[in-house]
């Protein structure tokens, strides 16, 4: 988990008790702070330092705000266990997401990948919306070749894998996650994904007005362009794929969050 100065505590606070609520506990919590955060914040890392799960916290403090990419490389160095999972620090996990979660690994030892299926919720309410992605591995990797079908903080991935294609890159952008989903399917890594809700996730129109415009669109392009080469997309699904996604992102913002609410269900 990483956060940073624009972080609120109430959120930050809200997602490590969820942690600390799992009917099976982490192993390991690595809470990456991105660069100085206020005095709200620091109080809550303050408290669950002292808590009863201390021994489970680990705190890196990066003297700058490098961005979410190089954060959670950050963190990923830190990371002991033979299994890595990812969590925004504005979302909740339900009680049951690592137990499931570890025993689905155990269950299916030939799965490098796991994730779930979440919800999303407003703060200031308004309907909450599910978002699903197809279970196997075949059918979700044709998913992922048309849109990131994949919520990252739902992943639970081997952490050999992550490191074995050198974790995240910031060259996309915000596309930081689907940019690893992509590598690690190139990699060979097999996918594998739990139908049930496990993380409920905070969303926000600033967060989808980030993910839109002429800046995003043209990282967007670079990055199917780096896929096609890749040979994880062929020319016509790159051709169809960017010239839909590039309207998709250049359009109004009212236009865009009614597509986003069609697309996430």
């Amino acid at each position: 988990m990483s956060t940073y100065a624009r972080e609120t505590a109430a959120n930050l606070e809200a997602s490590l008790d969820s942690l600390w609520a799992q009917t099976v506990l982490p192993d390991q919590v690595v809470l990456v702070l991105d660069g100085p955060v206020g005095d709200d914040q620091e109080a809550v890392v303050a408290r669950h330092a002292a808590g009863p799960h201390a021994a489970r916290l680990d705190v890196l403090r990066l003297p700058d705000n490098v961005g979410l990419a190089h954060a959670l490389n950050a963190g990923l160095a830190r990371c002991t266990g033979h299994y890595t999972a990812r969590m925004d620090s504005d979302d909740l996990c339900l009680p049951d997401r690592i137990e499931l979660q570890t025993r689905c690994a155990m269950q299916t030892p030939d799965s490098d990948f796991l994730c779930s299926w979440n919800d999303e919720f407003f703060d200031g309410g308004g309907p909450v919306r599910l978002k699903v992605a197809p279970v196997t591995h075949e059918a979700l990797i044709a998913a992922l070749r048309w849109r990131n079908v994949i919520q990252h903080s739902t992943i639970f991935v081997r952490t050999d894998s992550l490191r074995a294609v050198g974790g995240y890159r910031a060259k996309y952008g915000l596309l930081e996650d689907y940019d690893l989903f992509v590598r690690l399917a190139l990699r060979g890594a097999r996918f594998r994904v739990i139908p049930k809700v496990l993380v409920h996730i905070r969303a926000s129109l600033d967060q989808r007005r980030r993910r839109g415009g002429l800046r995003y669109a043209l990282n967007e392009v670079r990055f199917r362009l780096d896929c096609r080469r890749a040979g994880f997309l062929d020319t016509r699904q790159f051709l169809v794929i960017t010239a839909l996604y590039t309207v998709f992102r250049l359009i109004s913002g009212g236009l865009r969050n009614r597509l986003y609410a069609l697309a996430r269900t």
